[in-house]
């Protein structure tokens, strides 16, 4: 039944000989040290060859790995601080030579100023030490680690002694690297009078209700120190609870389906920059960011009403985010980045609001001078100039599990903005009947529900391979979408969908500017009538005739589409 003894340094070189030495009977010791500096592992090699370096991550983990090198069936776990008596060690081998459990309990002494503590709580210390390899592993708590056996458990009364507050520079140099593991490990809130009893209240227990006053003076030290730690352990939690994180950044998503496909291109590199990635915005974008793997957190909340914006602040505050940036011009963004609490703050300079922000980017309002995924680039370098955007793409995240469907054509006829993005529907009507006439295409047509009015007659309705999907949901549609051989439609938030997924595409502008939201791939073919109204960003058109969509006959799409197929 061999042992292997699995012992944690760092700088230990005032106690890692009288440990060693101690666990010298055992047929392997395996050392896990973070990174020493002193002469540990010199010390060290005087007793083992099994020695590898990790950074300390926490105790369990450091401890789990010894264990993953060990060779023994069993596992005795011992700190540098620590020595295993003669007692102690004829109990261990008869423990692991009898096999009546799998893991043992040992009774720990703790030496506090050169001499035992044997009341204020400490003189009921046992500590699983002693396991079977195969079942035991620690639970994973970066502080207060603990061994879980899976299997029976006993107790050793041997001692285990722990030197481990031989003077108070020792006691505060590991309070104070306790404290901070647990404050990090610990992230609940809690009242400010725990703050102000729990140090009183760790005292009296231990001095009193312990019988610490009889381990005489060092007893009320000791007492003392604890009530301190208490005190610096919460208020490392509330620092660790208040602490504005450097390395997060809230990014409000743009109001509209299309933006939010573009939008979605920049969170991969926000997070390759941020350790965490917030993202926040109204239920219209949610499919598209809900999901993302570099995405923290989600938070949807409505567009209109300034106290949807609050309770969405309030949300994102507790998350003490250092930098934000809106991706849309408005107001009610620009107030939420405001008071999240985040210390820099990015967006358009030339709209209203535009005060509560840090750093503003001057857009160009004709739309004349760059791309708008060009334009959130410059946003993003507001707040850091180490981003690199070449090359990325939009992420549009797995959407529906329903059987794929049959690849075909997607038309989708309508846009949200309104009219003056709307090809004439009777047009569509017409290409999608020769499309059924002439080719083997299934035809696809999207829509809201709101859309169900628009009637294209009974001979297509009455075709196999035409499938009404207005009204199906936006995760069954964006699958729709991702298998399709073509997508037809006008500037829409469904062209941008299909452009994320680089399918072949046939795009019918109106009045918008194409080189400011056009898709970026280049399987597109982009048609738009030449006038002298373009371009135009109004919802409906100003003279009312619409001609700049009229112009474009369903001969020239048909001829783009049949290219393309």
């Amino acid at each position: 039944m061999k042992i292997s003894a699995n012992v944690v340094t760092f700088n230990e070189q005032k106690n890692i000989e009288r440990c060693l030495k101690s666990i010298a009977f055992c047929d392997e010791i395996v050392i896990a040290d973070s990174r020493s500096t002193d002469k540990t592992i010199t010390i060290c090699r005087k007793y083992t060859k099994k020695i590898f370096s990790m950074d300390f991550t926490g105790f369990s983990a450091v401890k789990n790995a010894c264990i993953d090198r060990s060779k023994g069936e069993w596992v005795l776990s011992v700190d540098a601080d620590e020595e295993v008596t003669p007692e102690l060690k004829q109990a261990i081998l008869a423990c692991v030579n009898s096999g009546t459990a799998d893991g043992y309990y040992i009774k720990r002494n703790t030496m506090f100023l050169g001499r035992r503590i044997k009341h204020c709580g400490w003189n009921r210390d046992y500590q699983l030490r002693l396991f079977k390899r195969s079942k035991g592993r620690f639970n994973g708590k970066p502080v207060h680690e603990a061994v879980e056996v899976k299997g029976a458990t006993a107790k050793i009364d041997e001692p285990l002694l722990h030197y481990s507050y031989p003077d108070s520079h020792t006691y505060f140099t590991k309070m104070n690297r306790y404290t901070t593991l647990q404050a990090k490990e610990k992230q609940k809130k809690f009242p400010l009078l725990r703050i102000l009893t729990a140090p009183f209240l760790k005292f009296f227990r231990m001095y009193f209700l312990k019988l610490g006053f009889l381990d005489g003076f060092r007893g009320f030290i000791l007492s003392i120190y604890s009530g301190f730690s208490e005190f610096i352990k919460f208020s490392k939690m509330w620092e660790e609870n208040n602490r504005i994180k450097e390395d997060a950044i809230l990014l409000r998503a743009p109001n509209w389906l299309g933006d939010a496909v573009m939008f979605t291109a920049f969170i991969n590199e926000a997070k390759r920059i941020y350790n965490r990635v917030y993202v926040a915005g109204p239920p219209a974008v949610k499919a598209m960011v809900e999901g993302n793997p570099n995405i923290e957190k989600v938070v949807i909340y409505p567009r209109k009403g300034i106290a949807a914006t609050i309770r969405a602040a309030k949300e994102l505050k507790r998350y003490r985010i250092a930098t934000a940036v809106s991706f849309t011009p408005s107001f009610s963004s620009y107030l939420l980045l405001w008071l999240s609490g985040a210390k820099r703050r990015a967006g358009y300079g030339s709209d209203f609001g535009a005060f509560l922000l840090t750093d503003r980017y001057k857009q160009d309002k004709s739309h004349n001078r760059e791309h708008v995924m060009d334009e959130y680039r410059q946003i993003m370098y507001l707040v850091n100039t180490k981003f690199n955007f070449a090359g990325i793409r939009q992420f549009v995240p797995a959407q529906s599990s329903a059987k794929k469907p049959q690849p075909g054509v997607v038309v989708s006829p309508f846009a949200k903005f309104g009219p003056s993005k709307m090809w004439p529907f009777e047009y569509y009507r017409e290409v999608i009947g020769y499309l059924l006439k002439k080719t083997k295409q299934h035809i696809y047509v999207t829509g809201l529900p709101e859309e169900m009015d628009y009637e294209f007659g009974d001979e297509i309705k009455g075709n196999g391979r035409f499938h009404d999907m207005r009204g199906a949901g936006l995760k069954d549609v964006v699958t729709l979408v991702k298998n399709a051989r073509l997508f037809l439609g006008n500037d829409s938030g469904m062209m941008h969908i299909a452009d994320a997924f680089e399918i072949p595409m046939v795009v019918i502008f109106g009045g918008t500017k194409i080189g400011y939201a056009g898709p970026v791939q280049s399987k597109a073919v982009l048609l738009q009538a030449k006038m002298d109204c373009v371009p135009c960003y109004d919802k409906k058109c100003r003279y009312g005739h619409y001609k700049c969509l009229k112009e474009i006959k369903p001969e020239t799409v048909l001829k783009a589409v049949k290219g393309l197929l």
